[in-house]
């Protein structure tokens, strides 16, 4: 059972590296500067906005993809994103969120409610 679970997930995690763009969306103004806290992260769009790139404080990238205009797909970390309040907050569904100005605490302030 344990095998055939692995094997399941594997192949939908396999299948979804070769989806068509078409079947992704697009997503503009995200790219810039974010922060993760008081953590800065550069975010780059690029493929006319089907995918992006993330680079942290260390230098470490990892690539997404749109889901659609206002979410996003971070494979490596296996989290989604809604980019909120114009594009200036965006929150992760691992309940972390990343704002366009730095903060402490576990949420940037202005939160839509």
């Amino acid at each position: 059972m344990k095998y055939v679970l692995f094997v399941t997930v594997f192949t939908i995690m396999a299948v979804s590296l070769f989806v068509p763009q078409s079947s992704w969306s697009q997503v503009h103004g995200i790219d810039g500067t974010w922060y993760f806290g008081e953590k800065p992260l550069t975010v780059e769009i690029y493929d006319s906005g089907w995918r992006f790139s993330v680079t942290n404080e260390t230098g470490q990238r990892a690539d997404g993809k749109a889901l659609n205009a206002d979410v996003i797909y971070l494979p490596s970390e296996n989290i989604t994103g809604h980019i909120e309040v114009e594009a200036t907050i965006i929150e992760w569904s691992d309940g972390t969120f990343w704002s366009r100005e730095s903060f402490t605490g576990p949420e940037p302030p202005n939160l839509p409610e």
